[in-house]
């Protein structure tokens, strides 16, 4: 085996890889990248899988003899990106040693046995719909997935396509992230995405790439130009976020700037860790609280308040809120039930924070601080 090929293509084409390929699997074949060359065809492959996706990308270079390598990912990558020259030439006479030279330097490595590598089926689907926007999708929804193992369902983001609009949720149980984008189908379809999963496609993508998407048995696969990944599914179905949606009833709003929201929540959070902010609407202003083991904080962002809160406000997860701001812009319309549940709605967002207990230990102060 040995290959000609461009180093920023083929390093690329590694940075991909080693996102898939795990670094300390007990199945060892499994924490290298398979590289096959054919010589018949001119074409090269390289692929990685692990538990839950598997990626193949096809390479231009120039191919003198059928082969196949196992190399460690983050091993191909780190050689690459020392090598100099437009070209890198890599060779394999032995399955278990590969030369990688570029340049005046050149790298003998070791190579895993690529006998055992158990790769991937690449299926391809019948029936795709065009997706695009990955990495603005996986910044919007994955922070608000689940990280219980014992909710599959909910540890994905569920997608649906209809009427040439792509509508995106997102639910832990305590948050919850409906949103609205174009999209380029008109038909309908379903896909229950591993927020891992979305989150490592964003990774190796940009917003411009359009991808076709569709599923076939228990994979959905992503194909563009010259790569397929394969995403295994997750059991379970989604819950019907229009009916939690439906049964909230803000009886206290306010609308105000996302930034300025956000930047008062970052004011707040210094010196304290896991306590809830206090969040309260009055007058023609949002203020918000918080309280620490050893420091007190308090500030307010400007508002147009059509509903004052009760003196005493609801309590939330600051982190929650702040990683929804970090993403929204804009002008927002916050609004509270009786109960506490929050909505947050922009023009394609939809937010909702089930509120926190009152930090029994802090209530007397922070009446006090009022």
């Amino acid at each position: 085996m040995q290959i000609e090929i461009n180093r920023l293509e083929m390093l690329a084409a590694a940075k991909k890889a080693a996102r898939v390929a795990p670094t300390h699997s007990p199945v060892e074949v499994l924490n290298g990248v398979l590289l096959e060359s054919n010589d018949d065809t001119g074409d090269v492959y390289m692929t990685a899988t692990n538990h839950e996706q598997s990626i193949q990308m096809k390479l231009k270079a120039s191919v003198s003899g059928s082969g196949a390598a196992l190399i460690k990912p983050r091993l191909l990558v780190g050689m690459l990106s020392l090598l100099d020259g437009e070209f890198v030439t890599l060779s394999a006479d032995k399955p278990e040693v590969a030369t990688v030279t570029g340049g005046n330097c050149m790298y003998e490595l070791n190579c895993l046995s690529s006998q055992h590598y158990p790769k991937p089926v690449m299926p391809f689907p019948e029936e795709t719909a065009k997706l695009s926007g990955i990495c603005s999708l996986a910044k919007r929804t994955v922070f608000a997935v689940s990280k219980d193992e014992h909710k599959p369902a909910l540890q994905c983001v569920n997608i649906r396509l209809k009427n040439n609009s792509m509508y995106a949720e997102a639910c832990d149980a305590m948050k919850m992230i409906l949103l609205k984008d174009s999209a380029d189908f008109a038909d309908e379809r379903n896909f229950l995405i591993p927020g891992r999963s979305l989150q490592m496609l964003a990774s190796i993508s940009t917003d411009e790439d359009v991808f076709e998407v569709g599923d076939v048995g228990n994979e959905i696969v992503f194909t563009r130009k010259d790569m397929i990944l394969s995403i295994k599914k997750l059991p379970g179905n989604y819950i019907d976020t229009n009916t939690v949606l439906k049964s909230i009833k803000p009886l206290y709003s306010a609308i105000a700037d996302a930034v300025e929201l956000r930047e008062a929540l970052d004011i707040v959070s210094v010196g304290a860790e896991n306590e809830p902010v206090n969040l309260i609407l009055s007058g023609d202003e949002i203020i918000l609280r918080r309280q620490g083991e050893y420091s007190e904080s308090r500030t307010s962002v400007s508002a147009s308040v059509s509903r004052n809160t009760p003196g005493s406000g609801f309590f939330y997860e600051i982190s929650s809120l702040l990683s929804l701001l970090r993403v929204i812009t804009g002008r927002i319309k916050v609004g509270i039930d009786a109960k506490g549940f929050m909505l947050i709605k922009t023009k394609s967002e939809v937010y909702m924070q089930l509120p926190r207990r009152e930090p029994v230990q802090k209530a007397e102060n922070l009446k006090q601080a009022a």
